[in-house]
């Protein structure tokens, strides 16, 4: 499936910063020389925001018995030595590292280091908040972890700052969405380092280690970008390396001194250099010098780089044939643009880079599962986040540091040894220390924020009678302190989505009797649901409740909130009738059936397993599910944090389930036991066209193995013939084969080459029929289907062996004195391709939109209501809440960011989630025969109900330049490349950066926006991207601000 998106982005950019005219950028690179072997030496260190360090510690240089890594000797060591000689360039990625050495500076520090960017000798490539993992993130984690990188170094180093090059050389393979998202964005070319090791070898054999990658069939060549597979990763040539934690013979070069070895050291040198070479076809090659923490003693490595420029170049074999010098990721970029030529024809990539094998026997696929918790706690707080801006926007205050701080740490865990799970343990619980401690400080603010769009809930308008609103940290365990603690409560469910919605509340139940009311004050249904031993036995959980107070919130409004008033009833003759009926009802032991208006579940008696799935469509399926674990042997290659190494198929942790059924008006449940470790629950709601497994795995056992690896396999009738579908960042789906075509032969892959991420959903659809199942997480995991008609994800890992690629650490989670408990939900959705009678919308597009609803699920505020009652209750106000418009937005276009920028300003993305073959006249309503549009219109003074637009101006994605002045090499017009033709338009600029446009903002009356799949570039015609600066004239409330 192909996602149009829409990102209409809402700041303020300082105009001082773009009326000076300065000389930087592409201008400021060294020339190459024609006919020669152009080498350019790029000066980088590659700086982990975490990995056998903490991220403090990996800055301050504290622990250098685990590590001597310092990263701010390395700021200063590279200043100074780049002061020293005008020819010396380095490059940095990381921002977070130098936003934090920034502010710690002299305002002469700074200006000398502003200087050396402008200048270009100082390069930032990549420009996030961290190098991003791409495999393990959504696409709006990518785009905040941006956004928050390229805003700091807009703040700090202005338009010269801004990086021209991505730079994506230490993650573990490389998505396709990640791509589409950095040409969006403005990016010239992108720089990676791992790649499948058979891909490499191929890239090699075929002279293609550069390609042009096109991230989107949907958005064509907006979505292309020029992209570099990096020679040694990103390490120095062999023997190369001039860093104290290398040791390599230095450069000596006095012929007096008989250790005298300048002339063997270049030839060295030149040899690689030519190796090099006839990998590529023009006469331009890249060479990275440096690794990971290195330049901490930079004088050492811009001394022997001297020495090696100036030999090389007066050489005597040379001959003017090789021209070396100091150059950065966006130079060489230039001159690969300006060799380019019409006739010269470069590959076109249209897949991904997943996954990393870095050899035949080993796969970086573990990785996609390792410390599920933390992919969770990440994905939960990401979308607080959006939370917590949204209430900003609407609560008309303006940034706080409790904002900045949370995009600090999910900025933080984006990076490629957080999310990932592939630190050590301290590592792994100082990000959680981060993480949670910036998301109750943001909960906090949110309470706040929420007291003024509620004034009249704590019974007076002053600020200390304000209404305190909580959040329920542990409700994944079933524990809530606050609400166990009240016997009559206020619930504010928010909706962060821009369609109304309705959502299944769950809470720990105090009493066995509720009256639960609507903001119409209407009493609502609700059900007790016995909570399985899996819950109630977790480690860490001291709630005493054994039940779940469960009821629906209905028609919760788009951006706004629905509130309730629950008041516990306890009486005591009840609650003995309400248990002496329980007590005598059906035995549950013999129902193997639930059902509601969408689907039969059906158990096997004997077994106690998933039998069969009869969908409300007629479509029913065959399907069995169990949990198996795949176990590790003292086999001389192991599983680690990064690699999934099995060495047989999977061992079912039981061939039977113990199993019994709770029917209720609601919910129904099947409570699965597998072992003492292992358990589950098959549940329907009420009015939900999905299966929600809920699941508890742990603590894992170590017997006579040295671990295990659980998955969750689902297998069906479904024939399926080995090809399946996951998402890339929970957008564009990939299809998948675990088969290998190969010298006429078909073979197939082993399992670890076939997993992938799953960041939304992975499908499978019947190879003859129209019949498809897809399983959505709730967190990413690795998942594949192996065998026909199969559905496998890995849940959780634990285990006693490390992989041996640096941590030196095996992925053993202990918590509350004992292994790693993790609990967590999968959804089943079944249906047709074809869109059948009475569907309002095809399967596909229904899991699409199952997928999102899922992830911006509604989240519970829990007020105390003490001093309440029903009289009170009919008399309160804003106990519904929306801030938009009703008919605001066409049904298929979505706020996706909404967001306090500068100065009053706000940052508003919008997303189409059309699909690419969708009738576009379904989603309108409109009869059949009426002509598909091109276009669709979103008027931005129609969508808010209580912010009034004052200007509208469009940014690239990443919101850190103006789209009208913006400049990006058109690669179409130097390489021919498949599909670079398409969208060609003059106006299409060089890489030149010429006199930009002036300022003008759009007139007050132009406040609407065009969804075509026309060109990136232009407010009017807004497809798959993040674009538009919309200024709202939103005053801002009189109340101090932390900054």
């Amino acid at each position: 499936m192909k996602k149009l998106v829409l990102i209409l982005t809402c700041i303020w950019l300082d105009k001082h910063v773009f009326a000076r005219k300065i000389e930087c950028g592409y201008k400021q690179c060294p020339p190459t020389r024609e006919g020669a072997l152009n080498v350019h030496l790029i000066a980088h260190s590659h700086m982990d925001a975490g990995w056998v360090k903490t991220y403090d510690q990996y800055y301050y240089g504290s622990k250098p018995t685990i590590s001597t890594a310092n990263v701010q000797l390395i700021f200063h060591s590279v200043l100074s030595e780049l002061l020293h000689d005008k020819r010396r360039k380095f490059t940095f990625s990381e921002v977070s590292y130098f936003w934090r050495w920034w502010k710690e500076q002299r305002p002469a520090t700074r200006a000398t280091f502003r200087g050396l960017v402008q200048e270009g000798r100082v390069e930032f490539a990549g420009g996030g908040w961290v190098q991003g993992d791409e495999a393990t993130t959504d696409f709006l984690m990518i785009l905040d972890q941006f956004t928050w990188g390229l805003r700091k170094m807009n703040d700090t180093l202005g338009p010269c700052g801004k990086p021209k090059a991505a730079w994506q050389i230490d993650t573990y393979g490389h998505t396709r969405e990640h791509a589409s998202l950095l040409a969006q964005m403005g990016y010239d070319g992108l720089f990676i380092g791992r790649v499948n090791h058979k891909d490499r070898e191929a890239m090699l054999e075929e002279e293609r280690m550069e390609f042009m990658w096109r991230g989107s069939d949907v958005l064509g060549k907006m979505s292309d970008i020029m992209t570099h597979t990096l020679f040694n990763l990103y390490n120095a040539p062999d023997g190369f390396c001039f860093d104290f934690l290398c040791n390599e013979e230095p450069i000596i070069d006095d012929p007096d001194s008989k250790a005298y070895n300048a002339e063997k050291r270049v030839n060295d040198f030149i040899t690689q250099i030519e190796h090099q070479g006839k990998y590529y076809e023009h006469d331009n090659i890249l060479v990275t010098m440096g690794g990971d923490f290195t330049y901490q003693s930079a004088a050492n490595w811009f001394m022997s780089m001297d020495k090696l420029i100036n030999h090389v170049n007066t050489h005597p074999a040379n001959m003017s044939d090789i021209n070396i010098f100091y150059s950065s990721p966006s130079c060489y970029l230039k001159a690969l643009y300006l060799n380019g030529r019409r006739d010269k024809a470069i590959y076109t990539e249209k897949g991904d880079h997943l996954p990393y094998g870095s050899d035949s026997s080993t796969y970086w696929t573990g990785f996609y599962t390792s410390r599920p918790s933390i992919k969770y706690l990440t994905r939960k707080t990401h979308i607080f986040l959006q939370i917590a801006k949204q209430l900003t926007v609407l609560a008309r205050m303006g940034d706080s540091y409790e904002l900045h701080l949370l995009r600090h740490a999910l900025g933080i865990m984006m990076h490629h040894d957080a999310i990932t799970g592939t630190s050590q343990q301290h590592v792994a619980n100082d990000f959680v220390k981060m993480l949670t401690e910036a998301f109750v400080a943001c909960t906090k603010k949110v309470s706040t924020l929420l007291s003024y769009l509620t004034p009249t809930w704590a019974g007076a308008r002053r600020s200390k009678s304000n209404q305190q609103f909580n959040t329920c940290y542990q409700i994944n365990m079933s524990q809530c302190p606050f609400v166990e603690s009240q016997e009559s409560l206020l619930l504010l469910v928010y909706n962060p989505q821009s369609v109304k919605t309705y959502y299944y509340v769950r809470l720990p139940a105090i009493a066995l009797h509720y009256v639960i009311r609507n903001a119409y004050d209407e009493e609502l249904e609700y059900q007790l649901s016995p909570l399985a031993p899996a819950i109630t036995n977790l480690p860490g959980r001291t709630a005493t409740t054994n039940h779940e107070l469960v009821f629906e919130a209905e028609n919760v409004p788009p951006l706004g909130f629905a509130s309730f008033y629950i008041t516990a009833i306890k009486d005591p003759l009840g609650d003995l009738e309400y248990m002496k009926n329980k007590k005598f009802g059906p035995d549950p032991e013999l129902l193997t059936q639930i059902t509601n208006e969408y689907l039969k579940v059906t158990i096997n008696k004997q077994t106690g397993l998933l039998e069969s799935l009869h969908h409300v469509s007629g479509v029913k399926v065959e399907i069995t599910q169990n949990l198996y674990y795949y176990g590790q042997t003292r086999g001389s290659l192991q599983s680690g944090a990064y690699s999934f190494r099995p060495d047989q198929r999977p061992t079912p942790i039981a061939e039977k389930a113990t199993y019994n059924t709770i029917r209720g008006a609601l919910v129904k449940e099947i409570h699965q036991r597998f072992s003492n470790w292992a358990s589950q629950t098959l549940r329907l709601y009420r009015g939900e066209e999905y299966l929600e497994i809920d699941w508890v795995i742990g603590p894992v056992p170590i017997g006579t193995d040295l671990g295990k690896e659980v998955v969750s396999i689902f297998t069906s009738n479904i024939s399926n013939r080995g090809e399946f579908y996951t998402d890339s960042n929970t957008r564009q789906m990939m299809k998948r084969s675990c088969w290998n075509e190969s010298a006429g032969q078909v073979v197939k892959k082993p399992v670890a080459s076939c997993y992938y991420p799953v960041t939304s959903r992975l499908c499978i659809q019947a190879f003859n029929a129209s019949t498809g199942m897809c399983i959505l997480p709730d967190r990413t995991q690795g998942g594949t289907s192996y065998n026909d008609g199969e559905i496998e994800l890995m849940v959780h890992r634990r285990l006693l062996t490390d992989d041996g690629f640096g941590l030196d650490e095996t992925l053993n989670e202990e918590e509350h004195g004992t292994g790693l408990v993790v609990r967590g939900q999968h959804r089943l959705l079944l249906g047709s391709k074809q869109k059948l009678d009475g569907e309002e919308f095809p399967f596909q597009e229904r899991v699409s939109h199952s997928a999102r609803r899922w992830q911006w699920e509604p989240w519970v505020f829990a007020a105390s209501a003490d001093k309440l009652n029903r009289r009170k209750w009919q008399g309160m106000r804003n106990k519904r809440f929306s801030a938009l418009r009703v008919h605001g937005l066409p049904r298929q276009i979505r706020i996706l960011t909404l967001e306090p920028w500068k100065a009053g300003s706000v940052l508003l993305r919008l997303e189409n989630t059309l699909e690419k073959n969708d009738r576009i006249t379904q989603r309108l309503d409109l009869p059949d025969d009426t002509p598909l549009p091109t276009h669709i219109n979103v008027e931005l003074r129609k969508l808010f109900q209580h912010l009034r637009i004052k200007s509208v101006r469009e940014t690239t994605l990443a919101a850190n330049q103006w789209l009208e002045e913006a400049r990006q090499m058109d690669w179409s017009t130097r390489y021919v490349y498949t599909g670079g033709d398409d969208g060609i338009m003059s106006e299409d600029v060089d890489y030149v950066e010429d006199e930009k446009s002036a300022h003008k903002d759009s007139a007050v009356g132009r406040h609407s926006c065009d969804f075509g799949q026309t060109r990136l570039r232009s407010v009017q015609h807004c497809s798959e991207q993040l674009l538009g600066l919309t200024q709202l004239d939103v005053p801002l409330r009189a109340r101090p601000q932390i900054r």
